[in-house]
This record gives structure tokens, C-alpha cells and sequence, in this order.
């Protein structure tokens, strides 16, 4: 798939010819929350080849005029920037809102607020860690908690699963992840071995992450990632202050090489990280991703970690409506790690079809 358009892999694509194939399944996510529906909304079957490319649903007839409209205005209109999207009118529902929901309600407009500079923001965030000296220490951890995991057609449900994540400096990753489904057991993994990274599904088929996700695992996978925010981005800003689970917090917009913006929420009051977003683009608009981190203690070794980390959806490429909890019951740091338990395994054997009932 990878390199290939959409046309050359999915059937019956007449409007987002030449959008990336490997675009398409987030695209698709993206218009479901765009519009609130299910994929059988616009498609009779969501398998390729068995009914997904057919056109007999008037919605989905209906969904290639509205996306030509959207891509004409932002052609025409602005620049080819993409500033209309299905959501800027759907909000959510199939049948845009025409007109204002009373009460209305206006807030005062407010004087800016003195914001610190980014190297304060970071020196606290920091120090509320422990310190730099303090994280220095510690050059392997190991977290066991339990977290949800996507499974069923396109991750729409969400699996309870017991979860061993290993770190080691300088950039080395793995989660992995033992959990149960619709009466069977399964195991799941991804990791960045220090070069490349890698997905392994619950039925054991291995493949490398996407470019985007690539480049954004090798950033994640930075052992002293907290040390290096100002090298990670190469311009930032202090955008103003925010709430962020009723709590005040300064929004700093950094922007990565080579990828879009990321908005940074430190607690005004503490210091830590309270929130990370970032988005995937589509060609009809930005699919959202955000992660919550709450709950940070002391792991034994005076640095700080955050005990509670929610992410919505559970991953970037997941449906939008879904979301999973990271809940961690144990951290221990500087523990021995081969870097043989980083690099990227093989694909298990597919299992062998169920045997076909007896004709009765």
C-alpha cells in the first residue's frame, strides 16, 4: 500500500483520486465523526470487494457531491488552504445547523494575561519532574499497568488488556500488550527499535509504522524527551492559558520537522504536563489526537511520572469515538534491558480458516 493511491488499491474511487491509500481508512474515521454515523451509513458492506465500492446508498452518492463542494471552496476561495471541512458545518450530525441555539450568551472579552517565556514553562515542567540531574539517573524503566486496546472491525471496540512498557535510553520503546476478545486471548505489541518502527496487530501480522508515525515514534521514543522539548520543535510560542480538567494551564504551540503543530499544556500551578494534541491529515480535514496526563508520583528514583494517562481516540489512526486509559500499578527504573527486546519481531503464521459447517 504504501506509495500507492487510493484508486490503485480501493475500488470505485472517483473523488479523492490521488489521496495516499494509506490516508484513506483515517479519512473515512474522520468523516464518521464528522457527520456522527456508522460506516454503513454511506456503504452497504465495509469489505473491499464484497459490497464497499458499490453505490447503491443515496448518502453515499450524496457525500461525493459535498466533499467536490468543500474542495472547490477551499480552491477557490482560500487559496487551496484547507479552511472548510464536513465538520465546519455538520458539527456532528448529518443535518448541518442553520440556525443559532438559543440562549445566546456572549463572554466579556479579557485582558491578556502576562505569559511567561518557553524556557520558564520548561525549566518548571522540569523541576516538577525532580530535576534534571534526577532523570538523568535513571536510563531504563519498566512500567506494568493495564490499559484498553482497539479491536473488532476498524477498532471500534475496546478490549481490557494487562500492558508491560519498557524504555531505554537513548531511544528505544515497546509496548506490549495481553488482553482477551469475544472469547479468545490475544497479544499485541508496537515499539521503535532506535531506527525504525513497528505495529504488531492482534492476529500477529508485523508491519513498519506509517512516514508520519515514523518520524513522531522516533520524537516519542525519547528517553529524556522532557530534557528536549526545545530541540524537538523547532519554533515555539506561549499562546495564552487554557483550562485543562478545571485547571489553568499555558498553551505552548511547538512545531516538529516535517509534521504539523503541537499544542502543549503545562499546569500554571505545578508545572507538569497536563495535555498533548496533535492532529493526522486527511483530505477532507484534520483528524484530531489527543492525551491526557494526570495523577504524577514519584517512581522510587525522585523522578515524577504520570500514573494516569488517557488518550482520545487510543491512537492516532483509530476511530474517533473511542478512547483508552493507560492506569499504571507499577514502575521500576533502571532495570537491565537486552536491546534485542526492541527490534521488530516476526509476523506470526495467519490462523488456518474455520472448517465450513456440516450440510445438514
Amino acid at each position: 500500500m504504501a506509495g500507492k493511491t487510493a484508486e490503485q488499491v480501493y475500488l470505485n474511487i472517483q473523488v479523492l483520486q490521488g489521496t495516499p491509500a494509506e490516508d484513506l481508512n483515517q479519512l473515512m474515521h474522520l468523516m464518521r465523526a464528522d457527520l456522527g454515523v456508522d460506516c454503513e451509513y454511506c456503504h452497504v458492506s465495509t469489505t473491499v470487494g464484497a459490497g464497499a465500492e458499490k453505490d447503491d446508498l443515496e448518502p453515499k452518492q450524496t457525500a461525493r457531491k459535498m466533499m467536490k463542494m468543500v474542495m472547490d471552496i477551499n480552491k477557490t476561495q482560500f487559496g487551496g488552504a484547507q479552511l472548510v471541512t464536513c465538520y465546519t458545518c455538520h458539527r456532528g450530525s448529518t443535518v448541518p445547523i442553520t440556525t443559532p441555539i438559543l440562549p445566546i450568551t456572549f463572554e466579556p472579552e479579557k485582558p491578556a494575561p502576562d505569559l511567561p517565556t518557553v524556557d520558564r514553562i520548561f525549566s518548571k515542567y522540569i523541576q516538577a519532574l525532580g530535576g534534571e540531574q534526577a532523570i538523568r539517573r535513571v536510563t531504563s524503566r519498566v512500567i506494568t499497568g493495564t490499559q484498553d486496546v482497539p479491536a473488532g472491525p476498524g477498532g471500534r471496540d475496546m478490549a481490557p488488556a494487562r500492558t508491560e512498557q519498557y524504555r531505554k535510553a537513548p531511544n528505544q520503546s515497546l509496548n506490549v500488550f495481553h488482553g482477551a476478545y469475544q472469547g479468545g486471548s490475544f497479544t499485541t505489541a508496537n515499539g521503535f527499535d532506535g531506527a525504525t518502527a513497528w505495529t504488531q496487530s492482534l492476529t500477529g501480522q508485523v508491519a513498519a509504522a506509517l512516514k508520519l508515525d515514523q518520524d513522531r515514534a522516533r520524537r516519542d521514543a525519547d528517553f529524556y524527551d522532557s530534557l528536549h522539548l526545545k530541540q524537538k520543535y523547532g519554533e515555539l510560542t506561549v499562546d495564552g492559558i487554557e483550562k485543562v480538567n478545571n485547571r489553568p494551564a499555558y498553551v505552548v504551540t511547538g512545531v516538529p520537522a516535517d509534521d504539523n503543530p503541537e499544542e502543549l499544556y503545562f499546569d500554571v500551578q505545578t508545572g507538569f504536563l497536563l495535555r498533548k494534541t496533535t492532529i493526522v491529515p486527511t483530505a477532507i480535514g484534520d483528524s484530531p489526537f489527543e492525551i491526557n496526563y494526570d495523577d504524577y508520583r514519584d517512581t522510587g528514583s525522585g523522578v515524577k511520572i504520570p500514573f494516569l494517562v488517557r488518550m482520545d481516540p487510543p491512537n492516532p489512526r483509530n476511530v474517533l469515538h473511542t478512547q483508552s486509559t493507560l492506569r499504571v500499578l507499577k514502575v521500576q527504573d533502571n532495570v537491565a534491558i537486552e536491546s534485542s527486546k526492541f527490534v521488530k519481531p516476526q509476523s506470526r503464521p495467519a490462523p488456518p480458516p474455520a472448517p465450513a459447517a456440516a450440510a445438514r
